[in-house]
């Protein structure tokens, strides 16, 4: 019996402790909203559901950020942010849209992620792809030392 209290006390006492660990391991984020530009030069006006695309890829891209523990959102760098994610998209045709991401490391003043990606489509499915690509790229380049 008190052998199965002890275990359970060390037990209780290493989960709080490692629950210390993750709360203080976290990583502040700073996530700003990408920009978006059409030069595809389409005649019909496609704004709107360009906005409300870009609207859920942004959404989608926070979630996916702040649903790993490593990692909490700020507002802004100000907020003591320790990184900060920047972007834009760019449909550059009927078929062809860029994406340009790049993640800074706030503290030593440096990029330590700037691609460009390339994702074809312009409808809800291709832009949710998009979105996951992406979000499984910044996620990766934060976990960099």
């Amino acid at each position: 019996m008190h052998r199965t209290r002890s275990l359970l006390s060390f037990l209780v006492l290493l989960a709080a402790g490692l629950n210390g660990r993750a709360v203080a391991a976290e990583t502040t984020i700073a996530l700003d909203d990408f920009s978006y530009t059409d030069t595809s030069a389409e005649p019909v006006d496609q704004s709107a559901a360009h906005e409300r695309r870009l609207q859920a890829f942004m959404v989608a891209l926070r979630r996916d950020i702040a649903a790993d523990p490593r990692y909490r959102l700020a507002p802004s760098v100000q907020e003591g942010a320790a990184f900060k994610v920047i972007g834009g998209i760019q449909k550059t045709s009927t078929l062809v849209q860029w994406a340009k991401v790049a993640v800074i490391d706030v503290g030593a003043r440096k990029v330590v992620m700037d691609k460009l990606y390339t994702f074809r489509g312009d409808n809800d499915e291709s832009w949710e792809r998009a979105e996951v690509f992406v979000s499984r790229e910044v996620i990766a380049a934060l976990a960099q030392p």
